[in-house]
């Protein structure tokens, strides 16, 4: 039975210089996001911050664990750009901001890892951008938002990153749920601006990259976690659970920076499901053992573990988000 891909669409808030619009994607397909105003700025570099769902392999590799599952099998089993290996990523294939780099934006992938754009330093200041995004982050925890936001102004006093930055678009993933994956729900209920802590730190980001000079900011909002297949498993991936979190951080988050064509198969249910509930994806016991579950045909799922979208969960989403994007950014 056929499901159809419409709560995962996901949103973005689409900021500039001189004003604050907010748009959500066109579920209902209408709008091609064709400009005809040549006046308009083009973009040549992009610069991304944020978690795993623009992480294009900037963790280091290390042992097989939760963090590093992106540098192992199955991971890229279907990212024939990268001949179906796992290159740090967490899906079987491409990310969102593989997507957005190219989509006639600037920076396919949206540039060097900031370790790389340092050491290329001698070459002089990058040209299509950098990203930042590391697997696990979020306003609190890991290389968080902040951390990579003032190494972004390191790059950019030490001339690495060109000082104009006024034909730049900056993308903002704090999506992942990251800041609320350990936060026991009852803490949500005595602690009711823990919620508004966390966007303040995005809004913050947010500030510093315009203030900076960034020419456009592109931040998602929070996908319904509810529906994550981490919160759908005690129910056989049947339905949604509630969640006190997706619709306060995006009202809070909106507020502070003021039925889709695409058919999945398995809308909550995981491609790559691992056999004990706490573990994950190309998990393997002490023998070697696979302790995980593979489906045949990734393309037919919008999860690829847990809590990320496979490479055709992304097409659809940038895909929907392609022409609003575009009349945006004047391309």
């Amino acid at each position: 039975m056929k499901a159809l891909f419409a709560a995962a669409c996901f949103a973005f808030l689409l900021l500039n210089a001189t004003g604050v619009e907010s748009l959500r994607c066109r579920c209902d397909g209408d709008g091609d996001g064709d400009s005809d105003d040549t006046d308009k700025p083009s973009y040549d570099k992009l610069f991304v911050f944020g978690d795993s769902f623009a992480d294009a392999g900037n963790l280091p590799k290390g042992d097989l664990k939760w963090e590093t599952r992106g540098w192992y099998e199955p991971s890229g089993m279907s990212d024939a750009d990268h001949d179906n290996k796992p290159t740090g990523r967490s899906s079987d294939g491409l990310v969102q901001s593989d997507f957005l780099g190219t989509q006639d934006y600037p920076g396919a992938e949206g540039g060097p890892s900031a370790g790389e754009a340092e050491a290329a330093r001698r070459r002089g200041p990058v040209s299509s951008g950098v990203n930042f995004a590391s697997s696990g982050s979020g306003v609190f925890p890991g290389w968080n938002l902040d951390k990579q936001v003032n190494k972004f102004k390191r790059l950019l006093r030490k001339r690495i990153i060109g000082k104009d930055l006024s034909q730049s678009v900056a993308l903002v993933s704090i999506a992942s749920g990251a800041d609320y994956a350990d936060v026991p729900s009852d803490l949500l209920d005595m602690d009711p601006l823990y919620i508004s802590n966390v966007t303040d730190g995005i809004v913050g980001g947010v500030r510093k990259l315009e203030d900076l000079g960034v020419g456009a900011v592109l931040v998602n909002l929070l996908p319904p976690l509810g529906c994550a297949p981490l919160n759908t498993r005690a129910d056989n991936y049947t339905r949604c659970e509630k969640d006190k979190i997706t619709g306060v951080h995006n009202k809070n988050l909106m507020h502070k920076l003021r039925d889709d064509d695409s058919l999945f198969y398995h809308r909550h249910t995981p491609c790559c499901e691992s056999i004990d509930e706490n573990g994950f994806c190309g998990q393997v016991d002490g023998e070697g053992n696979l302790q995980y579950t593979l489906c045949d045909r990734p393309y037919k799922y919008f999860y690829w573990d847990s809590t990320n979208p496979t490479q055709a969960g992304w097409k659809a989403i940038m895909q929907q988000l392609e022409g609003p994007i575009r009349v945006y950014l004047g391309i």
